[in-house]
C-alpha cells in the first residue's frame, strides 16, 4: 500500500457510487438559485472590500486655543447694492479684528440676481462716514423735532433732533437737508441692485460673530454700531441667500448644512441672526492619503429673527454668531483586510452550500414521503 493510500483511512468525505445518487428539477433549481445568490453575495463583499469604511470616534479638543480658523462665505444680499454693504469681524470680547478686506470681495448684481455688465469683484474698503456741507446764512428746520430758535442746517443735525424725540426720519428725500446727501444719492443710483459678498475671514478659536450689514460701522467703548446716516434701518430688506458657508478646509462627506439656502424678509429692517456650534473634526487619510491627517470643522445651527422698526434691538443685517465646543470629532479611513475578505467568501459559499442541502434534503424527503402514502392508498 503507498502512502497516499493510506489517507484514505481519514477521509471523513464519504462518496457515494453513481448508481446511488439522485437528480431531481427541485434539486436543479436549488442549485441554480445557489449560484446567483452566491455571485450577488460576492459581489457585495468585494465591493466592501474594495471600499473605505470610515470609522468615527468623539474625544475631548486637544489642539491649541491660539490656532486660526478660516471662515469661508459666499452671501447673495437681492436688494441691498454693494455701496452699503460692509463685512465685519467682531471678537468674544466685543473688539473688531481689522485687516479683513483683502479677503473680501463684492460683486455688483442687477435685479434679476446676475452679475452687472461690465463691473468687476471689488475688494472691500474702510469707508467713512458721508458728511453734509452746512447751508451758510440760513436757519434750517428741524420739521418740529425741537422747539425754539434752535436751527437744523444739516441733514445729520436734522436727524439727531428726530432721535432725539423717538422719532424716524421716514423718506429723507422730504427734508430739504437731506436732498443732497451723499447716501440718499447713492441709493437713487444703485436703486434694484443687489450684492454678492464673498470670501474668507481668519478669526481665533474663541466665540465671536461675524456679519453682513449696512451702513458704515463703527466701534466705540466696547460698542459696536452701524451708522446709516440719513436713511432709516428699514429702508434696507436683508432678503438673502447663502451660497456657501463653511469653517476649514473641506473632507470627504463634509456636509454644509446653510448652502444654498434663501430667507426672505417680507420689510426692511429685519436682522437674520445664525448661532452656530462648531465642532473640530479631523480627518485621517490612511487609505487614500499615506496617514495625511487634516483639521476642519463641522457645525449645527439655530436661526431667529429680529424685527428692529418694531423695537427690538440691533442692526438689520445676517449675522452668524459662533462658539467652538470643547469635545472633537475623529474620522479615520480604514481598509478590511485580506484575510478577513477570504473568510468571509469562504462563510457566503459555505453557507449558502448547506442551507441549500438542507432545504433539498427536506424537500426531497417530503415528496419521497408523500409519494409513499399515495401508493399505499391506491393499493388499499
Amino acid at each position: 500500500m503507498s502512502l497516499i493510500s493510506k489517507f484514505r483511512n481519514f477521509d471523513v468525505y464519504l462518496k457515494p457510487v453513481d448508481d446511488c445518487r439522485v437528480k431531481t428539477p427541485f434539486g436543479g433549481l436549488i442549485t441554480l438559485i445557489s449560484f446567483i445568490v452566491i455571485i450577488a453575495l460576492f459581489c457585495s463583499e468585494t465591493w466592501n472590500y474594495l471600499s473605505v469604511e470610515v470609522v468615527e470616534q468623539l474625544f475631548v479638543d486637544s489642539t491649541s486655543s491660539d490656532m486660526r480658523v478660516d471662515i469661508h462665505f459666499d452671501i447673495t444680499l437681492d436688494k441691498i447694492p454693494c455701496d452699503f454693504v460692509t463685512v465685519d469681524v467682531m471678537g468674544s470680547a466685543g473688539e473688531s479684528q481689522d485687516a479683513i478686506e483683502d479677503d473680501i470681495f463684492k460683486q455688483r448684481l442687477d435685479e434679476h440676481g446676475q452679475n452687472i455688465s461690465g463691473s468687476k469683484p471689488e475688494k472691500q474698503e474702510s469707508s467713512s462716514p458721508a458728511t453734509n456741507k452746512e447751508r451758510s446764512g440760513e436757519c434750517g428746520s428741524c420739521y418740529g423735532a425741537i422747539q425754539g430758535l434752535r436751527c437744523c442746517n444739516t441733514c445729520e443735525e436734522v436727524k439727531e433732533a428726530y432721535r432725539m424725540r423717538g422719532w424716524q426720519i421716514g423718506d429723507p428725500t422730504k427734508i430739504d437737508q437731506c436732498k443732497n446727501d451723499v447716501w440718499v444719492k447713492k441709493l437713487a443710483e444703485t436703486k434694484g441692485q443687489g450684492c454678492r459678498v464673498y470670501g474668507k475671514v481668519d478669526v481665533g478659536k474663541v466665540g465671536g460673530n461675524f456679519h453682513v450689514a449696512p451702513g458704515n460701522p463703527s466701534t466705540s467703548h466696547h460698542s459696536h454700531f452701524h451708522d446709516f446716516h440719513t436713511l432709516s434701518p428699514g429702508t434696507f430688506s436683508t432678503s438673502h441667500t447663502i451660497n456657501h458657508l463653511s469653517f476649514g478646509q473641506p473632507y470627504p462627506g463634509k456636509k454644509f448644512p446653510l448652502d444654498g439656502k434663501s430667507f426672505e424678509s417680507t420689510k426692511g429692517g429685519i436682522m437674520h441672526q445664525y448661532y452656530l456650534k462648531v465642532v473640530p473634526t479631523t480627518y485621517v487619510y490612511d487609505v487614500t492619503g499615506n496617514g495625511k491627517e487634516e483639521l476642519s470643522h463641522q457645525f449645527s445651527i439655530t436661526r431667529t429673527e429680529k424685527d428692529i422698526m418694531a423695537g427690538a434691538s440691533g442692526i438689520p443685517g445676517i449675522f452668524v454668531q459662533y462658539e467652538f465646543s470643547p469635545l472633537m470629532v475623529r474620522y479615520e479611513e480604514r481598509k478590511r483586510s485580506l484575510s478577513h475578505f477570504l473568510v468571509g467568501l469562504c462563510a457566503i459559499i459555505g453557507g449558502v452550500y448547506t442551507v441549500a442541502a438542507l432545504v433539498d434534503s427536506f424537500i426531497y424527503s417530503s415528496s419521497r414521503a408523500m409519494a409513499r402514502k399515495f401508493q399505499m392508498g391506491k393499493a388499499s
